[in-house]
């Protein structure tokens, strides 16, 4: 983390925090960037997507770039990645993860060696990747995103339950497991009828 003082900064209490600190003890994390959102400041896997929306925009428009401003220009980016980062399920796992187990999952190589991939997900996941290729029409993959919805739906429920309860053996499972439910969801989004479908896990 980059700590100074600077009047063009985002601030959280006094002091200008500009990305984070991963760590165990969670001294400065992202969460305290948000204050409203989360109070005390202390990692969550739950939240108020509302909150955090206004809370962003809020903060965004105190350190929206001008055009003699590069000071501002830096903090409006990083906020902006410091939001998606708690806006968005699969990156908040990975960042909780990161925090409390100092494993970086958005890394293949510590992915793949902190977490067994069950050989009946990647032969779902490819089943549901082969069906999507072969898909003729709308309707079909209209019909593959919403059960496609449903497991990632259940995933977070379940990685909700993991992190309240510090299982973080399981958190780390189903952070994987989501990655390539996520992954398949942008895949459903770009189909178009006949292309090539690829798969990044």
């Amino acid at each position: 983390m980059l700590l100074r003082r600077t009047p063009h900064s985002l601030r959280s209490g006094s002091v200008i925090i500009r990305g984070c600190t991963f760590s165990r003890r969670g001294l400065h994390t992202l969460f305290k960037l948000f204050p409203q959102t989360f109070p005390q400041g202390t990692p969550t896997w739950d939240v108020d997507q509302s909150l955090l929306r206004r809370e962003y925009r809020n903060l965004q428009a105190k350190v929206h770039p001008d055009a003699n401003s590069n000071a501002a220009t830096d903090e409006s980016s990083t906020l902006n990645k410091n939001y998606h980062t708690l806006k968005d399920p699969l990156r908040r796992a990975q960042y909780l993860i990161l925090l409390h187990e100092g494993v970086d999952l958005t890394s293949d190589e510590q992915s793949k060696a902190q977490s067994f991939v069950p050989p009946t997900l990647l032969m779902e996941v490819l089943e549901v990747h082969e069906e999507l290729q072969y898909a003729e029409d709308a309707a079909v993959v209209s019909k593959i995103a919403a059960e496609n919805k449903a497991r990632i739906d259940a995933v977070q429920e379940s990685l909700g339950r993991a992190f309240r309860t510090g299982d973080y053996a399981a958190a780390i499972s189903l952070t994987v497991e989501l990655k390539y439910w996520t992954n398949l969801a942008k895949a459903i989004k770009e189909w178009s009828p006949g292309a090539r479908i690829d798969l990044s896990h």
